[in-house]
């Protein structure tokens, strides 16, 4: 990746988190000797911490590879191209994306392999990957379909380029009833598939499923996706059966961030490339990743597992009743779609951070958060209380710049992010 077009980039007091009457580059950024706790920054503000995120990439390219498998992350998470580089440099197949607009980000910085998670069906936005795919003889490139709709829309779109343009790999996606996109059933997937295969401005390379939102009939999450699993696993012999893979290695891909172990061991032993997606692992949270994080480690063994590495700093604004602070952060500043922040440390009068226990953010409004907290917590006006968050993406969208921070929370750079 090329991360010089960042270098320049001017960051002041109109970025949030950015200390008035400042005026820096972000690649300057890690200079300027702030500390967090020192209260040289403005408050709220995000941080990243380096240490966990280092962890976290290499753990989850270490998980994948004794597995025989590929991440390419979902890099909607972050949208955060000095992040995207970390994964790769660790080791990262390639990265996911969802929209145009992220594969356009993710090609400014040089990206060579991008699997779009979805499937475009505009237009204009077709034209504008076959015109990046022509422009581009390096770009390795996948994208999916689901219906022959889709299939004749991808087909026109390279027809339209003329005799120059490159075929377009895609992957034939398999849903479930109730979800999202996919085909609903192996028949219909199956169908598709032919129709790719029989398209000459189309390449089809493999089978695509997304599984982080099953709900189960019967048993747990965890049964839900290993049966839906199983389905995918059909769907990709029945296909290499009738030859119609034009990829050497067919790939398979599946895997969010809640059940990737379960994924990659139900797609061993296909004879595919396997790929799993997750984008949340590079930070983790506090919430719902965490969770099934310890199903993970028990489920694998795994002695270790992922750390959180984003936390959302902010005062104590106001104690205006017994047990109850006011906070300077709400949903402008975290996502509150898959439950509210947790505070998990407090720091007084610039000193290191301490646990924070037995309290709980219950309420929240655009710029504020409602936090109960126990007679032994002695949480004061002006404390700095630092929450972590459920589920990153609804955080990191929030936030125009990050700031990274070592273990004494000694601010070492800026991640910024295109939202």
């Amino acid at each position: 990746m090329n991360l010089d077009p960042l270098n320049d980039l001017i960051l002041d007091e109109a970025t949030k988190g950015i200390p008035p009457g400042i005026s820096a580059r972000l690649l300057d950024v890690g200079s300027m000797g702030w500390n967090l706790m020192r209260g040289d920054v403005p408050l709220p503000a995000a941080v990243l911490r380096e240490s966990a995120l280092d962890h976290n990439s290499r753990w989850m390219q270490d998980f994948v590879a004794k597995r025989n498998a590929v991440i390419a992350p979902h890099v909607k998470t972050t949208m955060a191209p000095q992040i995207m580089e970390r994964q790769l440099r660790d080791g990262a197949w390639g990265v996911t994306v969802a929209t145009l607009h992220q594969l356009k980000v993710c090609r400014r910085f040089g990206i060579e392999r991008i699997v779009l998670a979805n499937q475009l069906v505009g237009r204009l936005e077709l034209d504008a990957l076959v015109a990046e795919l022509s422009a581009s003889p390096g770009l390795d490139f996948f994208m999916l379909v689901d219906s022959l709709e889709g299939v004749q829309a991808a087909s026109e779109a390279v027809r339209r380029a003329g005799a120059k343009a490159r075929p377009i790999q895609v992957l034939v996606e398999r849903g479930y009833q109730g979800g999202r996109t996919g085909c609903r059933d192996n028949e219909k997937a199956l169908a598709i598939a032919r129709a790719a295969h029989a398209a000459p401005e189309l390449k089809l390379c493999g089978v695509e499923a997304f599984e982080g939102l099953l709900k189960p009939k019967n048993g747990g999450p965890a049964d839900a996706v290993a049966a839906f699993v199983d389905e995918i696993v059909a769907l990709f012999h029945s296909c290499a059966t009738e030859a119609l893979f034009e990829r050497s290695t067919p790939m398979v891909t599946a895997g969010g961030s809640s059940f990737y172990d379960i994924v990659v061991d139900g797609l061993a032993g296909t004879g595919a490339q396997v790929v799993t997606r997750s984008g949340c692992y590079v930070s983790h949270d506090s919430g719902i990743y965490q969770a099934e994080q310890q199903r993970i480690l028990a489920a694998t063994g795994e002695p270790v597992g992922l750390i959180n590495a984003l936390e959302i700093w902010t005062h104590v604004q106001s104690c205006p009743e017994p047990g109850l602070a006011i906070l300077t952060a709400g949903k402008r500043d975290f996502g509150t779609d898959s439950g509210l922040p947790v505070p998990l440390l407090i720091s007084r009068d610039g000193a290191m951070p301490e646990t924070l226990g037995g309290c709980e953010v219950f309420a929240s409004n655009d710029q504020h958060a409602y936090m109960r907290y126990p007679q032994t917590a002695a949480v004061k006006i002006g404390d700095r209380i630092g929450l972590g968050i459920s589920h990153p993406c609804t955080t990191f969208d929030k936030w125009d710049v990050l700031l990274l921070v070592n273990d004494a929370y000694g601010i070492t750079g800026a991640v910024k992010t295109y939202f």
